[in-house]
């Protein structure tokens, strides 16, 4: 069994602030805590905003 998480610029963990440095401590903090991105991509809606946010998809084994 596997539990998932997904990690948005709106995450409340950037603080408003959402870089690289920022992304990266992010998944290494997940990391230590055994989880694993399994798949990133843009995802954008036409119809509420032309602007693309990144989401990041993150799994571990549930125990």
């Amino acid at each position: 069994m596997f539990e998932y998480k997904v990690l948005t610029e709106r995450d409340s963990l950037f603080a408003g602030r959402f870089e690289p440095e920022s992304l990266e401590a992010a998944l290494n903090g997940y990391a230590a805590e055994g989880w694993r991105v399994i798949e990133s991509f843009l995802a954008a809606s036409l119809w509420k905003s032309p602007k693309a946010e990144i989401m990041v998809i993150l799994e571990r084994a549930h125990s």
